[in-house]
């Protein structure tokens, strides 16, 4: 499995404080069946401590500290950043990280406001070459309520990647309902498990996530939305849309799951 959406490097931001939390980390995610992570500091939290080139450093150290562990999980780098109207010029000056260095670039929404500047930003960066993924939109209030705002977002080319906590309802269960509504009508196209932590609920790895996933959606979407898509986003390939027969109470204008 590869995961596109974590919080691994330690010292940076909101994940792991030290060295050793972020090692058991990566030893989970490991031995849950994870081959890649893309670690992905928050944009404001990596600017501060130096941009891209010093998060190149704080990767090689950790991936160093890896080796010496005898772990194989393959580290790489991204970030994971807020859309709001400077992130369009620090793209422009190459001050932004996509996934893995390529074009596929994980941004966040204000998790309780939808900002009128969405989707024209969204589209400014898709005239830079960017390929928005937009991060935990499952969790974000206005999507829950009204998900044709990420259909609108998706029918324009930005990408959508689901937090696997939230199908297991450790975000509560407007979260969850909103996850599952978004698969169905195939609006997601990755999960990943955005892990803070070695401990509770935010932690890094998606082997749990797989049987409700299969339930949902079937093997082979689950397998695209783990494998395919995400391999495909941290190699610069083509991402394929995960087409899910949307049941009658998923319909758009039915309402919301009861």
């Amino acid at each position: 499995m590869y995961d596109i959406h974590c919080h691994l490097l330690p010292g940076v931001d909101d994940g792991p404080e030290t060295l050793d939390d972020a090692l058991t980390m990566a030893s989970l995610a490991r031995e849950h069946g994870t081959r890649m992570v893309v670690t992905t500091p928050h944009g404001a939290q990596g600017w501060a401590l130096g941009g891209k080139d010093a998060m190149a450093q704080r990767l090689q150290a950790f991936r160093d500290h890896l080796k010496a562990r005898g772990n194989d999980l393959e580290v790489t780098l991204g970030g994971e950043y807020l859309l709001e109207p400077r992130l369009l010029g620090r793209h422009r000056q190459g001050e932004t990280m996509g996934l893995n260095g390529s074009r596929y670039l994980l941004v966040e929404i204000d998790f309780f406001q939808y900002p009128l500047y969405t989707e024209d930003l969204m589209f400014q960066l898709q005239l830079e070459g960017a390929v928005p993924v937009l991060a935990h939109p499952e969790r974000q209030a206005n999507i829950q309520e009204r998900p044709e705002l990420l259909a609108t977002l998706v029918e324009r080319g930005v990408l959508a990647q689901i937090t696997a906590g939230s199908l297991l309802g450790a975000f509560g269960p407007k979260a969850q309902r909103s996850a599952e509504t978004l698969l169905h009508l195939g609006l997601v196209h990755a999960v990943a498990s955005d892990g803070h932590s070695a401990v509770g609920a935010r932690l890094p790895v998606l082997a749990p996530v797989m049987e409700p996933l299969q339930r949902l959606v079937g093997e082979k979407a689950a397998e695209t939305l783990v494998v395919t898509n995400p391999a495909a986003m941290v190699a610069n390939g083509q991402v394929v849309a995960v087409n899910v027969r949307a049941p009658r109470r998923f319909l758009p204008g039915r309402g919301r799951r009861p």
